[in-house]
């Protein structure tokens, strides 16, 4: 059986396990060997496009509403994460695909059909035995088994620690991370915990890019975290077929009751990335590029107030510096005037120069689309506006929380800027609904990576409630 029937199959079983679990008659439940606690998710989505070097002319604006319907499952020692996710429940585009284009395209033309995927994001088992040996004596080991997303990273805007499988990092409208294929053995003594691992992240069935599918590795490590005082830091080895060895670690430390310090590094053997070829006659391509490093570093501030703020900076050498993202925009502008047609003109041979451009935007599918990156963000807890006079009096301001994040490019002076406004509208305890307003803003100096990115912004707004 290779490894893709494999992987169907287990989505198989998952699925006719979680079928079977939700088929449970209510006795079986009431006896608290079977839990489910569902969560759903409606986002409208508008956004506005730009003209940018990398990628054909798009319609200036389009609007789509997507849904996400999960259930977590817990039955004895199994524990599962089951996803719907249905996008274009309703899509419209607005505006030409291109101004030089003589066939106008309407937003009917435009418009994507509805689709839904059935994902499992976690399905694993977790129990344990004892061995005793008389050296150690008896030492209980805690045992995982199953498709499991593993979150030891430090960090809020990026986390070098996620070596198994990247998750995107604060996102404004659904998404559906999968864990990856773990079995993983832990046992605690005096100095903390340590566990061997073996995963292997092609455990997906979402469609993946060709960065992300060439990345798909497996491997084995060993892990080891542990406490002292007010520190708390981790380090891990670990060998796999992509990176050919990795080694990293974090450190946590609480300064005082106000301020936390927070760090993280990874340093990889090998590592995959795009590069700019010599000749713009050619396209950009994926392939290893050696070693690579990631750090980060950080300071989390909070009050008795209810403010929250947190400074990170962190570099990624898989990223592309501030000089090839200006010879890839140079090259890709150079590309498109060549593929531009005068007015009335036949437009053959322009397809080829349109592709190469298009290959460049490739860049924005690293972990970072830039080496050095620069967060601040700023959050505010409902329970402050108790606070004042001015609000105390404003019931439904009670329930809001305000969040910013400023993202800031150092070297190119490229920004991305995200508010979000979460009013909680029910909580009874057991059951919650939520609204939500959320806009993102990508801009910044006009030669900037972050000020060529397709998306010149997007504004969500997002109901979300779990029973």
């Amino acid at each position: 059986m290779n490894k893709n029937k494999a992987i169907n199959a287990f989505k198989n079983i998952g699925g006719l396990m979680i079928l079977v679990l939700l088929n449970t008659p209510c006795s079986a439940a009431s006896n608290s060997d079977l839990s489910l606690h569902w969560d759903w998710m409606i986002s409208a989505e508008s956004v506005q496009s730009r003209n940018s070097p990398f990628i054909p002319p798009q319609p200036d604006s389009r609007q789509t509403i997507d849904g996400l319907l999960e259930v977590e499952v817990g039955y004895k020692q199994w524990l599962g994460l089951i996803s719907l996710k249905t996008t274009d429940l309703y899509s419209e585009t607005q505006g030409d695909a291109s101004s030089t284009n003589q066939n106008t395209l309407s937003s009917n033309d435009l418009n994507n059909d509805p689709s839904a995927e059935f994902i499992i994001r976690e399905l694993y088992w977790q129990g344990g035995f004892s061995l005793a040996n008389e050296a150690l004596g008896e030492q209980y080991i805690d045992v995982t088994l199953g498709k499991i997303r593993l979150d030891w990273a430090v960090g809020y805007g990026y986390r070098p620690l996620d070596i198994i499988k990247p998750y995107r990092r604060n996102p404004v409208g659904i998404v559906a991370e999968e864990g990856a294929g773990v079995v993983a053995l832990s046992v605690f003594d005096a100095t903390g915990e340590w566990t061997l691992l073996y995963t292997d992240s092609s455990w997906t069935s979402q469609s993946l890019n060709d960065l992300e599918q060439q990345s798909q590795q497996q491997g084995v490590g060993v892990r080891h975290y542990g406490m002292q005082g007010e520190q708390e830091y981790q380090w891990l080895a670990y060998y796999d077929d992509v990176r050919h060895g990795l080694i990293g670690g974090s450190v946590v430390s609480v300064l005082d009751l106000a301020w936390e310090f927070h760090g993280s590094a990874t340093y990889q053997h090998q590592s995959l990335g795009y590069e700019l070829p010599s000749s713009s006659l050619h396209p950009v391509i994926l392939g290893e590029q050696g070693n690579a490093f990631q750090t980060l570093l950080g300071l989390t501030w909070a009050n008795e107030v209810g403010n929250s703020i947190i400074l990170e900076y962190w570099y990624d050498s898989r990223a592309w510096s501030s000089s090839q993202w200006q010879q890839a925009i140079d090259t890709t502008t150079s590309l498109n005037k060549m593929a531009t047609p005068p007015t009335n003109s036949a437009q053959t041979g322009t397809s080829q120069n349109t592709a190469l451009s298009a290959s460049y935007a490739q860049g924005f599918q690293l972990s970072n689309i830039v080496q050095h990156n620069v967060m601040l963000h700023w959050s505010l807890n409902s329970t402050a506006w108790a606070q004042w006079d001015w609000s105390r009096e404003i019931n439904w301001i009670q329930h809001v929380t305000p969040t910013f994040d400023l993202l800031y490019s150092p070297q190119d002076n490229g920004i991305i800027a995200t508010q979000w406004l979460n009013y909680e509208w029910i909580d009874t305890g057991s059951a919650s609904l939520d609204l939500e307003l959320a806009a993102r803003f990508l801009t910044g100096q006009s030669n900037s990576a972050y000020a060529n990115l397709p998306d010149k912004h997007m504004i969500l707004l997002n109901l979300k409630g779990r029973f």
